[in-house]
């Protein structure tokens, strides 16, 4: 992730808590103050902004779309210079994470261990992630006798859903509508709607989307690189690592168009509740993506 974002607070149970800060209430206030007054000015100098001599100018800063607040004054993430750049990093961040741990050869190793699975069958290595992307109260929480450091808000348990969901779905990852709407235009090209939920506690629909990820069948080992050029290729970011990435590649080529179109289909059918329709498109969309992993 970007800077010192993207650090592992804390541990519960068997699942971590990653934590992508983009800054406080007031420094994000800042930030979104200090791009509105770059827009404003450049709007002015480039002459869609038309100001006569002594005249106030005839758009409001507060006015310039996208760079407002949003209902109740609440903060709108997307309003952010550089926002979808820092949430590629984010998603990108544990897909990476999901390569290296099925190329790192000391971690497989662990699954021929016969300790692991003495008493309960065969056992192998496996990660799951869920995303949410919104606000927090952050810092030490507890009593005298037991005190966390750590974050507090409906974001976090959405993100916690996410993961668990994860399970029911047969995924990888899962991804709120918060955070799909904050990644780059090529990002959300490569992302696959995969229901429209209320959760507990809300009365608003939100979809929610997986990235197709896939260790069967691929050799991640061959893409390995040194930390050191990790490091570089991380530095040099842009968005064409959507394409041309050969991790993100290799754990996507099951995912083909024709699979991802006819499963969109079966999707929309599904939502309107054609049933015995979607259940024929989705069948479909199973056997394109069977035939292409045979």
């Amino acid at each position: 992730a970007l800077g010192d974002s993207g650090q592992c607070n804390k541990n519960l149970g068997a699942a971590f808590l990653m934590v992508f800060r983009i800054g406080d209430f007031s420094e994000v206030h800042d930030k979104k103050k200090r791009a509105t007054d770059v827009m404003f000015d450049s709007r002015i100098k480039s002459g869609k902004i038309r100001q006569r001599q002594g005249a106030k100018p005839s758009i409001r800063r507060d006015s310039i779309r996208n760079f407002d607040l949003g209902a109740g004054g609440t903060l709108q993430l997307a309003s952010l210079p550089g926002i979808d750049t820092f949430t590629d990093r984010a998603l990108l961040g544990f897909l990476k994470s999901f390569a290296g741990l099925h190329r790192d050869k000391n971690m497989q190793n662990w699954q021929r261990d016969f300790r692991l699975g003495a008493g309960v069958g065969s056992y192998k290595i496996e990660v799951i992630y869920g995303m949410d992307a919104g606000w927090a109260v952050e810092g030490a929480v507890g009593s005298e006798y037991k005190i966390d450091a750590t974050y507090l808000s409906p974001h976090v348990n959405m993100a916690s859903r996410m993961m668990s969901a994860c399970k029911q779905y047969g995924v990888t990852i899962l991804v709120s509508q918060a955070v799909e709407e904050l990644l780059s235009a090529r990002a959300r090209e490569k992302m696959r709607h995969l229901d429209t939920v209320y959760v507990k506690g809300s009365n608003v629909a939100q979809r929610i989307y997986t990235y197709d990820c896939r260790h069967e069948g691929v050799d991640f080992f061959l893409f390995d690189k040194s930390p050191e050029q990790e490091d570089l290729d991380a530095e040099a970011y842009t968005a064409a690592v959507w394409d041309t990435d050969q991790d993100l590649r290799a754990m996507r080529q099951h995912a083909t168009d024709e699979f991802r179109e006819k499963f969109h289909k079966g999707v929309g059918q599904y939502l309107e509740g054609d049933w015995k329709s979607a259940i024929r498109t989705l069948n479909d969309a199973d056997n394109i993506m069977f035939e292409t992993v045979l």
